[in-house]
């Protein structure tokens, strides 16, 4: 009877250790995507610390002075700060689409060897972070579309020459959604690359110590 117990206590140790491994995992993806989403991709949306590197303002008010054109630049700052707002609720809600298939494997980790490790490949990784980057881009070309572009002529005062505002308003449409949006998308995956990478690492580390724990814990002799 007491040898049935020690066996049941050290089964049951073992199951604890291999949810705690899990859960740790868990906890390591959740940490990783956290970081990228509110801290790396963010960073990239919210309005820089400098004026001289908010490409948005500049863009427009460069356009406006070679038109000889005022803007109204309290309605401008409103106009983008809305777009940076929306934009930055639209980023949050994509961050399931990197934590669930990767929570999922990792939930349904079930160790047929004794070695056997949760692992994730630079290919899993990469396919995820294409569905990111798709919802991203199409979160990034709605918001320009509807917070800015749809919006833009309330900046300019209503006895400015229509035909230039309309040439101004063309301009900076185009440059959003081609140059800007090229450069806002490379420093995405950019971003994407190196947290991919941070996790890949992690998830290792993370079995390692598992490993090492399972092999030098007498509970486990």
């Amino acid at each position: 009877m007491i040898e049935v117990d020690e066996k049941n206590n050290i089964n049951n140790y073992v199951k604890q250790h291999l949810t705690n491994y899990i859960n740790a995992i868990i906890e390591i993806i959740k940490n990783n995507t956290n970081v990228l989403f509110d801290g790396d991709i963010s960073s990239l949306v919210k309005e820089p610390p400098l004026s001289s590197m908010d490409t948005i303002k500049i863009k427009l008010i460069n356009l406006s002075k070679k038109e000889d054109i005022i803007l109204q630049t309290e309605k401008m700052e409103k106009l983008i700060l809305k777009y940076r707002k929306n934009l930055l609720i639209k980023i949050n809600l994509i961050k399931e689409l990197r934590n669930n298939p990767l929570i999922e494997k990792v939930e349904k980790f079930d160790p047929q060897r004794e070695m056997e490790l949760i692992t994730l490949s630079n290919s899993e990784m990469s396919q995820i972070s294409k569905v990111v980057t798709k919802e991203l881009k199409k979160k990034i070309k709605e918001s320009i579309e509807e917070d800015i572009v749809k919006n833009i002529k309330q900046i300019f005062k209503s006895d400015e020459e229509k035909d230039k505002v309309e040439g101004i308003t063309k301009a900076f449409s185009k440059f959003l959604k081609t140059t800007y949006l090229k450069q806002l998308m490379d420093s995405i995956s950019i971003k994407l690359m190196v947290k991919d990478k941070t996790l890949i690492n992690g998830v290792n580390e993370q079995g390692e110590r598992y490993l090492f724990t399972k092999a030098n814990s007498h509970i486990f002799d």
